[in-house]
C-alpha cells in the first residue's frame, strides 16, 4: 500500500487516490447533477449542462416524484442521468426503467447507450462477461448489469404489466406514466422494494379514471410541473407555431402537450385491451422508410420512378388488397399502409402487411409511390386523407395521362375527415355520420371482433394507437393531433373497404346509397 498502488474488483493494478482526490471523487459522485456534468456528454461531444429545473429535479430528496410536462423540456436527459447515476454509485442497486410500450423505452435505451458509448470511463463501470464483452443484453428484454453488482431493467408494461411480475427492486423511472394502464400500475408498484424510490414522468393526456392523474394530487408525492415554455431556448416563434398547430391555448393539445396540464377530460380513442389481442406476429409484414435526401438526385420522372422502386423492392401480389394513406405536406411524414383481407371461418380479417413511411417528400412523388403500389397489389380500394397533399395527389393520380392506365376511378377516394358520410337513405332522408368519428368506429368495431390484426413487431402502430385520444367540445368530437399518421392511414383504409361494403350492398337494396363525403363547417 505504500507505494499508492492497489488492485480492483476485475484484479487490475490501480494507483491509489491521495485523501484530496478522494474528496473531490465524493464531490462529484455526490449528486447526479455534478456526476452527469463530470461523465455524461450532449450529442455535439461537449460536456453535459442542466437545465435549472432538470437540475431542481436530480436533486430532489423525495421518495415519490410525479411530473406534468409538456414536450421538449428535458425530461428523457433527467430520467436517464438519475438512472446511470444511481447505477453508477449503488452497489448491488436494482433499477427498473418502465413504460407503456416499447417504443417509449427505446428513446431512453438510445440515450444510454449513446452515453456508455460516448465516454469510455462510463463503459468501464459496465460488467464484462467470460468472453470479454460488456454485459449488455437485449432479449427477451434490455438489461445492463454493472461491475459493482448493480442492474438496470428495461420492460415495457403492455396491457397488463406482464414484464414487470418477476422483478423487486429499489427504484423505478417511469416514462410516460400517463398512458400506463390501471392493471399495468398494479403489477408496477408490487416491483418496488419497501423504502424504494419512484419517479414518474409524463405528458399529461386529460384522462381521470387512472392512476397517474390520481397520484398527481396524492399529498405523499412532490409533483414538477414543466410547460414546454420553461426550455431556455423557447422561443416566440415556437410558440406561434404551436398555437396554429393545435389551435389555440383553449384546446386539449395545447394544454397536454404544451402547457403540461391535465387540461380538458379526454378519453381513449381505442379499447387497449382489444388492441393488444389483436397485435400479432406478422411474417410477411415490412416496414420501409423513405427521405427525399434518397431522392434529391433524381432528374427526371423516370429517374425518381426506377428509384422508388429500388427502394419499395416488392413483388407482385395475389389476393384482395386495401390501402390506406395519411399524405403529409412536404416537411411532415406520409403514411402508407396495405392491409390484406383473408377469410378466417366466417369473418373477413384485415392484416396490415406494409408500412411505407415517407419524410420530406414532395406530393408528386407520393402520387408514384401509390401508382407503384398499385401495381404490385392491385388493391380493391385506396383511401387518403383529402386534406394537406392528399387533394392535389388525388386529383394527379385521377386526371393525368400517365395513370390513365391505373383506371382508379371508383377505387381512389379522397376523404375529408372534417366532413360528413352518407351511410343509406331511409324514407327519402339521407344517413350521415361525421367522417373521421366513421372511420374510428369502423376500427373500433373491427379490434373487437378480431378482424383487424396489427403487426406485433411494430412499435410505432402501438404507440399511435394506444396514446390516440379525444374531447368532447360543444357536443363534437375532437381528436388528438401530433402522434396520429398511421392511425389517419388506417382510418382511410377502414373506410375505403366498408365504401366497398356499402356500394355493394346498394346493388341488392335501394336502401342503401354509397358513401359519399362533403365538407362540413363547425
Amino acid at each position: 500500500m505504500g507505494n499508492g498502488k492497489g488492485r480492483d474488483t476485475r484484479g487490475r493494478n490501480v494507483k491509489l487516490l491521495t485523501p484530496q482526490e478522494q474528496e473531490r471523487l465524493r464531490a462529484v459522485l455526490g449528486n447526479p447533477v455534478s456526476w452527469g456534468e463530470h461523465y455524461l456528454r450532449n450529442r455535439d461531444g461537449s460536456e453535459r449542462a442542466y437545465w435549472p429545473h432538470q437540475a431542481e429535479d436530480l436533486l430532489a430528496p423525495e421518495k415519490n416524484i410525479i411530473h406534468l410536462d409538456g414536450r421538449g423540456v428535458g425530461k428523457t436527459i433527467s430520467l436517464s442521468t438519475d438512472a446511470l447515476h444511481f447505477a453508477f454509485t449503488t452497489m448491488g442497486g436494482q433499477g427498473l426503467i418502465a413504460a407503456p410500450q416499447q417504443g417509449h423505452l427505446d428513446t431512453v435505451v438510445e440515450e444510454i447507450e449513446f452515453q456508455l458509448d460516448a465516454n469510455p470511463l462510463l463503459m468501464k463501470s459496465v460488467a464484462i462477461t467470460q468472453q470479454g464483452k460488456p454485459k449488455i443484453h437485449r432479449k427477451p428484454y434490455f438489461r445492463i448489469e454493472f461491475a459493482n453488482g448493480a442492474v438496470l431493467y428495461f420492460r415495457p408494461a403492455g396491457p397488463y404489466g406482464d414484464a414487470f411480475r418477476s422483478l423487486h427492486v429499489d427504484r423505478i423511472w417511469v416514462d410516460e406514466g400517463a398512458w400506463l394502464s390501471e392493471r399495468a400500475w398494479k403489477a408496477l408498484r408490487q416491483c418496488l422494494n419497501a423504502n424504494g424510490t419512484l419517479r414518474i414522468y409524463s405528458t399529461p393526456n386529460g384522462l381521470r379514471d387512472t392512476t397517474y392523474y390520481r397520484l398527481t394530487s396524492s399529498t405523499q408525492f412532490r409533483v414538477f410541473r414543466w410547460p414546454s415554455w420553461i426550455n431556455p431556448n423557447w422561443t416566440a416563434e415556437r410558440e406561434a407555431e404551436l398555437l396554429e398547430f393545435y389551435g389555440g391555448r383553449d384546446t386539449a393539445g395545447w394544454q397536454h402537450e404544451v402547457a403540461g396540464e391535465h387540461g380538458k377530460p379526454s378519453y381513449g380513442a381505442f379499447n387497449v385491451e382489444f388492441l393488444g389481442l389483436c397485435r400479432q406476429d406478422v411474417v410477411e409484414y415490412r416496414k420501409i422508410e423513405i427521405t427525399g435526401e434518397e431522392l434529391r438526385d433524381c432528374e427526371t420522372e423516370e429517374a425518381a420512378h426506377d428509384r422508388l422502386e429500388m427502394l419499395l423492392n416488392l413483388m407482385p401480389q395475389t389476393g384482395v388488397f386495401w390501402i390506406g394513406g395519411d399524405l403529409g405536406y412536404t416537411a411532415d411524414p406520409t403514411e402508407l399502409v396495405v392491409f390484406r383481407e383473408s377469410e378466417v371461418g366466417e369473418r373477413k380479417v384485415l392484416t396490415l402487411v406494409l408500412r411505407v413511411h415517407m419524410e420530406h417528400v414532395a406530393y408528386p412523388l407520393i402520387a408514384q409511390t401509390i401508382a407503384l403500389l398499385e401495381r404490385f397489389f392491385t388493391p380493391s380500394g385506396i383511401g387518403v386523407d383529402n386534406g394537406g397533399n392528399g387533394l392535389a395527389v388525388v386529383q394527379e393520380l385521377l386526371a393525368l395521362d400517365k395513370y390513365k392506365p391505373l383506371q382508379l376511378e371508383g377505387r381512389l377516394h379522397g376523404y375529408d375527415f372534417g366532413g360528413m358520410t352518407t351511410l343509406a337513405v331511409r324514407d327519402g332522408r339521407e344517413v350521415k355520420k361525421r367522417t373521421k368519428e366513421l372511420m374510428t368506429s369502423l376500427i373500433n368495431g373491427a379490434l373487437q371482433r378480431r378482424q383487424l390484426v396489427l403487426p406485433a413487431e411494430d412499435a410505432e402502430v402501438e404507440d399511435q394507437f394506444t396514446t390516440h385520444t379525444y374531447t368532447l367540445q360543444n357536443g363534437n368530437v375532437v381528436y388528438s393531433k401530433g402522434n396520429d399518421h398511421i392511425v389517419d392511414a388506417v382510418r382511410c383504409a377502414m373506410l375505403a373497404h366498408e365504401q366497398n361494403r356499402l356500394d355493394g350492398a346498394r346493388e341488392e337494396t335501394v336502401s342503401v346509397m354509397p358513401v359519399i363525403t362533403e365538407p362540413v363547417f363547425i
